[in-house]
C-alpha cells in the first residue's frame, strides 16, 4: 500500500512517529480525506451557514476546540467548495491543522499582528476574524503572483486591518524590530504531509537536499520573526513538513541564538493524535523545551502540521 511513496520518506517516517501511531499516520497518506472549513464571521453567523448548507443536504461534523470550523464527508467536498458561501466569503475551505495553528497563537482585538509568509491567506483571514477587524495585520508575501490570490483572499473575506507586503521575509525583522505583539510564521517547506501515495506529483521534486534547502530559508525567517515580535510577544513556527530539519532543528537553532530570549510555550490540543517535539533524531540532539513543541499526526480529517509556540522574553 505504502511502497508508491519515496522509500527513504517512508524509513524516516518510523523514526519520526512512534510505533503506537504509525500505521494510522500511514494510512492517511492513501484514504480520502475529508473537507474542512471555517466560517468567516465578518461575512456570515454560524447558524446561517449550518442552515444554508443544513438546506442543501450537506451534512456537517464539528470540531473539538472550535465552534466556527466543521467537516464533511469526501462526497460533499464538491458541493461545499461550489457553494454561494465560499464565493460570498461567508466560509472559507481550510484545513484543520492549520485552523488550529491560529487558535494556538490567539490573536486579540486590538493587537498588532504579522504574518511573514502569508499567502494564500487562510491564517490571515482567520486571524483578521478573531481580532473583529480591529488592530493592524501585515501580511509579507514574496511572489507576485500568490500576492495577487492573497490580496483576492483578504478583500473576498471582507478584511479591512490588513496591510500587504510584496517583501522577502527575511528582511522584515530588521525593518520593524520589536513591533508586533503576535507573529504567524506557517514557514515554506518540504510539504510533506500533502504527499498522496497515488500521485507521484506530489512527491516529485522531494529530497534530502531539498529539505536542507527549505531549513536554511526557515532559519533566515523564524530569526526575521523574532526579531520582529516585541518583548513579551508570542510567535508561532509551523510547516506542513514531518522532517525534524525544518521543525525542530529550526527551533532549536532560535534558542540557541537566544537563550536568555526566546522560550518555549506548552500547546494544548483538543484531540489525542499528536507527538512532543523530538528532543533528539538519528545523530543530533535539541534543547529540552522542544517537547513543548506539538507534532500534529494526519488522519483522514487533519493533516500532519509542526508547531511551536514561542514566546520573547
Amino acid at each position: 500500500m505504502f511502497t508508491e511513496l519515496p522509500i527513504e520518506f517512508v524509513r524516516r517516517i518510523d523514526s519520526i512517529v512512534t510505533s503506537e501511531w504509525r500505521s494510522d499516520v500511514m494510512a492517511s497518506f492513501c484514504e480520502p480525506k475529508w473537507t474542512s472549513f471555517r466560517v468567516n464571521p465578518l461575512r456570515c453567523s454560524i447558524e446561517d451557514a449550518q442552515d444554508e448548507l443544513n438546506e442543501a443536504g450537506i451534512a456537517l461534523g464539528n470540531v473539538a476546540g472550535c465552534d466556527h470550523a466543521f467537516v464533511v464527508e469526501p462526497r460533499f467536498r464538491q458541493a461545499i467548495t461550489r457553494s454561494r458561501l465560499v464565493e460570498s466569503g461567508g466560509i472559507h475551505i481550510q484545513g484543520l491543522s492549520s485552523i488550529m495553528a491560529t487558535l494556538v497563537l490567539d490573536p486579540q482585538p486590538g493587537e498588532e499582528i504579522l504574518d511573514l509568509a502569508a499567502a494564500p491567506g487562510g491564517k490571515a483571514t482567520h486571524m483578521a476574524a478573531l481580532m473583529n477587524n480591529l488592530g493592524w495585520l501585515s501580511v509579507v508575501e514574496p511572489i507576485r503572483k500568490r500576492m495577487f490570490v492573497l490580496a483576492e483572499n483578504l478583500k473576498r473575506a471582507g478584511v479591512t486591518i490588513s496591510h500587504t507586503y510584496l517583501m522577502d521575509g527575511r528582511r522584515v525583522g530588521k525593518k520593524v524590530p520589536m513591533r508586533f505583539d503576535r507573529v504567524m510564521l506557517d514557514a515554506p517547506c518540504s510539504g510533506e504531509s500533502r504527499f498522496r501515495s497515488n500521485d507521484p506529483k506530489t512527491w516529485r521534486f522531494w529530497s534530502l537536499r531539498k529539505i536542507r534547502e527549505q531549513a536554511r530559508k526557515q532559519q533566515g525567517l523564524i530569526a526575521s520573526a523574532f526579531q520582529a515580535l516585541r518583548p513579551g510577544g508570542r510567535m508561532l513556527y509551523g510547516t506542513c513538513s514531518f522532517a525534524p530539519e525544518e521543525n525542530e532543528a529550526i527551533v532549536n537553532h532560535l534558542l540557541h541564538i537566544y537563550p536568555d530570549q526566546a522560550s518555549l510555550v506548552p500547546i494544548e490540543l483538543p484531540f489525542q493524535h499528536w507527538q512532543p517535539g523530538l528532543t533528539h533524531f538519528e545523530d543530533w540532539h535539541c534543547n529540552e523545551q522542544i517537547e513543548h513543541a506539538r507534532r500534529i499526526l494526519p488522519n483522514h480529517q487533519f493533516d500532519g502540521f509542526f508547531m511551536a509556540l514561542i514566546e520573547k522574553q
